[in-house]
């Protein structure tokens, strides 16, 4: 072959190894494609490993022969790999050089490029530097020189360019050097790049794989580095996901300590009623008591009416003895006398009856006198001015004065009373209404302290109701997910200040309902199918994604939970926070003041904050109950003071009826009448003893005896008549000394009763609604038992036993002081569960969610785009390999790479195929809908695929998505016939089977050196063409020829003939002691 200039390569004209290896100082010339030949340990893999060093920084020496000990030192040093203190020829500080000559067709100037290698001792690490000397040739620099009989090497300090010193800035590091030297070289090409197509070829090792051959030796190798980051984001998902499962578990478990905490206070609820209804119970016996002592009374009254009668049948019985002793005593002698005794005693008696009606009538006047003084001193403060009355009311018993103007006194007076009367009825209905109304007010705001201090947070009960039957519509339905109402996911309001006035300008739509935005239509149906009317259920699904806007109402709350954090923004991002009025004025659509002053929609008004109750922050239940605490203090005081007016009131009306107001029951003379009476009977007991006094008398009353013992014995019927009378009356007396006990004992347990009722206000209408229901199924006032009560505490202590159970159990889950256990800590497991379900389940949700996203957002734009990016650029760079072999036919053949999906990567292949709908960006289709259903499950199961192979290259190599094979059409006159390479292996000679693999190499090392441009085109073989025929070796030296390749081949001295003769020219490596020198052919002529 007649050696030419192509005007397209930079070819290499020399080589110069200095204290490289074997070689001490090797100047080899080079002329085109060049034999490097030698027997085997002369160093021939040695010149290839110098030139690649110096182009491209590599260090896989020796490729070919997969000699792994090669290194850059043990070159440098001179490593004869022997025992002892030779083994290295050089010690102490070693200066090395690798130098290359180019020459330049288009500037006709030399271009030496080199690298120098310096190793300060056997031990440390050496260092290279790369230089360029363009124009400059390697005569020109003075590497070495000879100093007497030694050899100097020149350090690169020293080394000088036609005279010239080298700057220090000319030496560079391996990665800037080399891709300086390539491009110098004339190569825009990365170098590692260029270095693996090199160093394929060098190692050339063909096999019967074509699939494998060309994945190793023609791509790239291609392990997607962020496989490990995607393994971490989702390690980090697994740990979030136990975290949130741990939660999840915990909140399950408190759920439990809930329900039992429920069951415990229900039980503790079911107690306190039984104990209240005991005392009520007591109450109501007693009254029972008093009803039937009551009866017994009247039925002595009966009795003495009996008695009575029969008192006047003796009275009769009476009257007969009388009579015959009147008959006796009508004795001719005494009658005259006795007529005059009789008359005057008739009288006496009939005055002695006088009197006594009229002392009667006295006393009663006398009583009412003191019952209207008593009246008057308790009604002075509520009865008009009565000066006109008094003079006459106060002298009622006295026998002075108009017994008319007395009368008068007494209707003027009782008008007064009765108008005043009829103000304390109007006064008592209202008080008892009042009173009444406020005990229901008292019991609900009790209730409410109730759950308060057992850390539940209150809301209106018909939201509660609202959000109760939405959950269990849910849950009919299968659906698992928690129905929340807005104000509990409020975890704190930052700023406390504005608090007031932010609750109440949110109002009542701090009560609606917030649930999962995949199932918001859902709980709208439900809404809608049961009628509720009290519940608001926000539309979640629809809510825009916003953040809270700075200086905002909704920036001072602080919402885990994504839902209620968009709410919240949609309803306050637009209301902001102003300090005062002139900054109100500035916001006319939205502003807020901490007073209350509120600017919406251009205009403003001061909200009333007085009776809005605190609802948002962790803090609240501690805020409700303080001011509920107060409210009920505030009513407590107020019904207390009602019902002391109520019960002055009924003492003031009980005052006046016991009071006989009938006029005509008073005779207002009695006093008159008394005093005559007196004068008249004193009169007439005077004219009976004078009469009596006369001596006569005593001897007619001989036969009276008779008559008289007779009367006797009548009189002592009607004297046992009238003890039994008296017994009676006595038995009366007793009644109503037993109705005043149990009047005192009813009074104590109506007290016992209201200081229970006190405690209890709100379990007094369930008490009473039980209790009249058992009564009334029972037929008894006695419906419960100190022993019923006994059992339900009991029961009581069975279900504390069984909460603790369940509390212990959280404990132990949560990894918590198991000494957390008792009913002391129900407000403390209420908190807990209210910071696990509303804040670090919804935190811990909300990351897991992030976190898959992540994870999602790692595996499409980091694992699925990289290895998208490395399976275009791979066809891209099959496409330019096939344009370069469609102009570079073999003989009569002509080769095709053929790449093919492999059936087992359709899913990447289809996740790819969809994503060109989003311009081929996984990153435009994370941040799209995401409504392909089909392609999400693939995604998921592609990413599951990926994640749980245990060989990593199989996933992250892109090549081992494809299966390769080489398409040869070999024109056989006028037909072409195509076969696949991979099905011709089997029949194929060596050189058939070689040669395809020598194209696939050409035509892909061909894509670092454009056509058009002048540039080095250096290809390197070491173990040339062992296998081919010398027909074959001579078709693929023509056609690197062609391509204007410049190889240099390594082969031992029994190819020089079969190959040397091809090729420009042949170097033969010599060894000469420990060293090796080169000796250069001669240049073959045309």
């Amino acid at each position: 072959m007649k050696n030419q200039t192509i005007m397209n390569r930079k070819s290499a004209k020399k080589l110069l190894m200095v204290q490289w290896s074997r070689f001490q100082n090797v100047c080899i010339e080079l002329e085109g494609s060049t034999l490097v030949t030698g027997v085997n340990g002369s160093g021939k893999s040695t010149v290839l490993d110098a030139m690649t060093y110096l182009l491209t920084g590599n260090t896989q020496f020796n490729k070919a022969a997969k000699d792994r000990d090669r290194t850059v030192l043990g070159y440098v040093r001179g490593d004869t790999r022997s025992n002892g203190e030779a083994r290295y020829l050089r010690n102490g500080s070693v200066v090395s050089y690798i130098v290359m000559e180019f020459s330049d067709p288009t500037l006709g100037v030399p271009l030496t490029v080199g690298v120098c290698i310096e190793s300060p001792s056997e031990s440390g690490k050496p260092v290279s530097s790369w230089f360029i000397c363009p124009g400059a040739a390697i005569d020109d620099i003075d590497f070495t020189r000879i100093e007497g009989n030694a050899l100097r090497i020149t350090p690169k300090n020293e080394l000088t360019v036609n005279g010239e010193a080298m700057k220090i800035s000319s030496f560079m590091g391996r990665d800037r050097g080399t891709e300086a030297v390539l491009r110098a070289l004339g190569l825009r090409v990365d170098a590692a790049k260029y270095r693996t197509k090199l160093l394929k070829m060098m190692a050339f090792n063909p096999e019967n794989n074509i699939d494998q051959f060309i994945q190793d030796c023609v791509l790239e190798p291609g392990k997607v580095q962020s496989l490990e980051e995607l393994r971490e984001q989702k390690r980090q998902f697994e740990r979030l996901r136990e975290l949130y499962e741990s939660l999840r578990q915990g909140k399950i478990q408190l759920e439990e300590v809930l329900r039992q905490s429920d069951e415990y206070e229900k039980k503790k609820r079911v107690l306190r009623i039984r104990e209240l209804m005991l005392s009520y119970q007591a109450l109501r016996e007693k009254e029972e008591e008093e009803k039937q002592t009551k009866n017994r009374y009247q039925a002595l009254k009966d009795q003495y009416g009996r008695l009575t009668e029969r008192a006047g049948e003796l009275a009769r019985q009476q009257e007969a003895a009388q009579e015959r002793l009147r008959i006796a005593e009508n004795n001719d002698m005494v009658k005259g006398m006795q007529e005059s005794l009789d008359s005057l005693k008739r009288q006496i008696e009939e005055a002695d009856r006088e009197k006594k009606n009229w002392e009667d009538k006295l006393a009663q006047i006398l009583k009412l006198k003191k019952k209207i003084s008593a009246l008057i001193k308790l009604l002075e403060a509520d009865l008009p001015s009565l000066s006109s009355e008094n003079t006459y009311l106060e002298t009622l018993e006295q026998a002075d004065g108009e017994t008319v103007k007395k009368r008068e006194a007494f209707d003027a007076f009782r008008e007064k009373v009765h108008r005043q009367d009829g103000i304390y009825e109007e006064n008592k209905i209202h008080l008892q209404d009042q009173c009444k109304e406020r005990e229901k007010e008292i019991g609900t705001l009790q209730e409410k302290i109730r759950r308060l201090e057992s850390n539940i947070l209150v809301f209106p009960a018909e939201v509660e109701n609202a959000r109760n039957k939405i959950q269990r519509g849910l849950e009919k339905q299968g659906i698992q997910t928690e129905v929340h109402i807005f104000a509990e996911l409020v975890q704190e309001v930052t700023a406390p200040e504005w608090r007031k006035a932010v609750e109440t300008f949110l109002g009542r739509k701090r009560f609606y309902i917030i649930v999962d935005g995949a199932h918001c239509h859902k709980a709208m149906q439900i809404l809608q199918k049961e009628r509720i009317y009290d519940g608001n259920v926000v539309i979640t699904d629809k809510l825009p994604e916003t953040e809270a806007v700075e200086g905002s109402a909704a920036e001072i709350l602080r919402i885990p939970n994504v839902y209620a954090r968009r709410y919240a923004n949609y309803l306050l991002n637009g209301i902001h926070l102003c300090e005062n009025l002139e900054e109100l004025h500035e916001y006319p659509k939205g502003g807020l003041m901490r007073d209350g002053m509120l600017a919406k929609s251009y205009a403003v008004a001061m909200m009333d904050m007085r009776r809005t109750e605190l609802c948002l922050g962790a803090d609240a239940i501690r805020c409700q109950l303080e001011q509920s605490r107060k409210e009920l203090e505030e009513l407590q005081v107020v019904q207390r003071a009602d019902k002391e007016a109520l019960s002055q009131v009924i003492k003031y009306r009980d005052a006046i009826k016991e009071i006989d107001w009938d006029g005509g029951h008073y005779d207002f003379g009695a006093a008159y009448g008394l005093r005559d009476c007196k004068k008249r009977r004193d009169s007439l007991v005077k004219d009976r003893e004078e009469i009596e006094a006369n001596p006569d008398f005593t001897a007619v009353l001989k036969e009276l005896e008779t008559a008289g013992r007779l009367a006797r014995e009548a009189n002592e019927s009607v004297n046992q008549n009238q003890s039994e009378l008296g017994g009676c009356k006595n038995d009366l007396k007793g009644c109503e000394g037993t109705l005043g006990r149990i009047s005192t004992e009813i009074y104590l347990c109506q007290k016992a009763y209201e200081e229970k009722c006190l405690v209890n206000m709100e379990l007094k209408e369930a008490m009473l609604e039980e209790y009249n229901r058992e009564s009334e199924k029972r037929g008894t006032i006695r419906v419960t038992t100190q022993l019923s009560i006994d059992k339900s505490k009991n029961m009581l202590a069975e279900r504390e036993r069984q909460l603790e159970d369940a509390q212990l159990a959280y404990c132990r889950l949560a990894g918590i002081d198991v000494g957390k256990r008792g009913i002391g800590y129900i407000p403390w497991y209420r908190e807990e569960y209210r910071n696990l379900a509303h804040v670090k389940v919804e935190e811990a949700q909300q990351k897991l969610q992030e976190q898959a996203g992540r994870l999602e957002s790692a595996f499409m734009n980091d694992f699925v785009a990289e290895i998208d990016e490395n399976v275009r650029e791979a066809k891209r760079e099959m496409d330019a390999i096939n344009r370069e072999l469609r102009h570079m036919p073999f003989g009569n053949d002509t080769y095709k790479f053929v790449m093919k999906e492999k059936p087992d990567r359709a899913l990447f292949f289809r996740i790819c195929r969809r994503l060109e709908k989003y311009m081929s960006s996984p990153q435009v289709y994370m941040n799209s809908a995401r409504d392909d259903e089909e392609m999400e499950n693939d995604i998921q199961e592609f990413m599951s695929i990926i994640l749980a192979e245990e060989d990593e290259w199989e996933y992250t190599d892109y090549r081992r998505y494809f299966s390769y094979d080489m398409e040869i059409s070999s024109r056989q006159g006028q037909t072409e016939i195509t076969a696949e390479l991979s099905k011709k292996q089997g029949s194929a000679s060596n050189g058939e089977k070689q040669t395809p693999y020598f194209i696939i190499l050409a035509a892909s090392l061909l894509q670092c050196y454009p056509a058009n441009t002048c540039c080095a085109r250096l290809a390197f073989i070491d173990e040339a063409f062992s296998a081919l025929s010398r027909e074959r070796i001579e078709q693929m030296v023509r056609y690197f020829e062609e391509n204007h390749f410049q190889v240099f081949y390594a082969a031992p001295p029994e190819k020089i003939n079969s190959i040397g003769q091809f090729i420009d020219s042949t170097v033969s490596l010599i060894v000469t002691g420990r060293y090796t020198n080169a000796v250069e052919g001669l240049v073959k002529q045309a």
